[in-house]
């Protein structure tokens, strides 16, 4: 069966620690042999009408159990602004507020397209979601303090995913506009049933925690190696965005572990003035570098060690993954089609006669 599954049924069907687990059984699956998925892969092409480029970006994944594919698609336009001095990045599609994020969902045991869903819900739950297995398998067993950087739809994921993996007792945010950070700690707080304190500085936040989770849309380090100082010893680290952190912190940590170790691809079209509009000074594209670090994967799996004491400090750079959508599209997909949720759509719109 078909099913088209918007944002509102996803939210509905989709919990947190379904999704810890779902993630958890995919990436074992990598480790084995029994998954894969492209690093994601961006076109851009400087025709925007109303914005400095635009952008198509797509990712895919599948695992054996449940046979499953999905190749995910981004088609946005892009603008690049500063503000309060850290380099942000933009993006909407047709204008302001509107979106475009699909999942193409196959079962790969007959070929049949099963889902098409929006990514709006689900591309937050499934970052945070492998953030929370790399929580399981890295961070100390009596983490209870949590500081995050950011307060917008990932810091609310991380922080949800985080406390499924370890029994939080406080969570303490900061992010520039004080608004913002206050409606994330009453929201949460109610939410997960424990304290969390706004902070008015990133180092008031991040003091003595014993996890950090940077979550913010900056493009520019908002974290520092320094900062490794403020936390607990054998604090764990996990980021959204690559930028978040300089280069320095992925030096002075102990361990460094990752999903994939290959780099993004970059397809460009423009003159040499049009590409220029583009960010792509080293500081701002290191997210597109090929990385030799340990795979959570394999921590799993047993094949490497993952924290091997409490005094270690680790940093998990939760890189995106085609898989994670496999994953986390394949459980909405069933719990939708479980709840007679979304709406059914007739397979004979996507196949035909003719062989192709």
């Amino acid at each position: 069966m078909t099913l088209l599954i918007n944002n509102d049924v996803t939210a509905r069907v989709l919990d947190m620690g379904e999704a810890v687990a779902a993630m958890e059984n995919a990436l074992l699956q990598h480790a084995r042999g029994q998954a894969t998925f492209q690093p994601r892969v961006d076109l851009w092409s400087p025709t925007a009408k109303d914005g400095d480029y635009y952008r198509w970006g797509h990712l895919l994944g599948a695992m054996a159990d449940p046979p499953t594919l999905a190749l995910r698609f981004k088609s946005d336009i892009l603008k690049w602004t500063d503000y309060s001095g850290v380099k942000t990045e933009e993006w909407f599609c047709m204008e302001p507020g509107r979106y475009c994020g699909f999942i193409i969902l196959i079962d790969t045991s007959n070929g049949e397209i099963i889902g098409l869903l929006n990514d709006g819900v689900l591309q937050h739950v499934r970052v945070g979601a492998t953030a929370g297995v790399g929580a399981k398998y890295l961070a100390r067993k009596d983490a209870c303090v949590l500081g995050v950087l950011g307060s917008g739809g990932m810091a609310r994921t991380y922080t949800e995913a985080l406390a499924v993996a370890r029994e939080l007792q406080e969570v303490r945010v900061y992010s520039p506009t004080p608004k913002n950070r206050e409606a994330f700690a009453e929201e949460m707080g109610e939410k997960l049933g424990i304290r969390v304190v706004p902070c008015d500085s990133a180092a008031s936040a991040l003091k003595d925690v014993d996890m950090v989770a940077t979550c913010t849309d900056s493009r520019v380090p908002v974290y520092t190696a320094d900062m490794l100082k403020l936390h607990r010893p054998g604090v764990f680290l996990v980021r959204c965005r690559y930028d978040e952190m300089d280069d320095a912190t992925f030096e002075a940590v102990d361990k460094v572990f990752v999903n994939a170790t290959g780099a993004y691809t970059d397809l460009v079209i423009g003159t040499e003035e049009e590409r220029a509009r583009r960010p792509t000074d080293s500081a701002y594209r290191r997210r597109y570098k090929t990385t030799s670090y340990g795979m959570l994967a394999d921590v799993i799996a047993g094949k490497i060690e993952g924290r091997t004491s409490d005094g270690e400090t680790i940093f998990y750079h939760n890189t995106s993954a085609g898989l994670q959508f496999a994953a986390i599209g394949r459980l909405v997909y069933e719990r939708a089609r479980a709840a007679r949720l979304g709406m059914p759509i007739p397979i004979d719109w996507f196949t035909q006669d003719i062989r192709n």
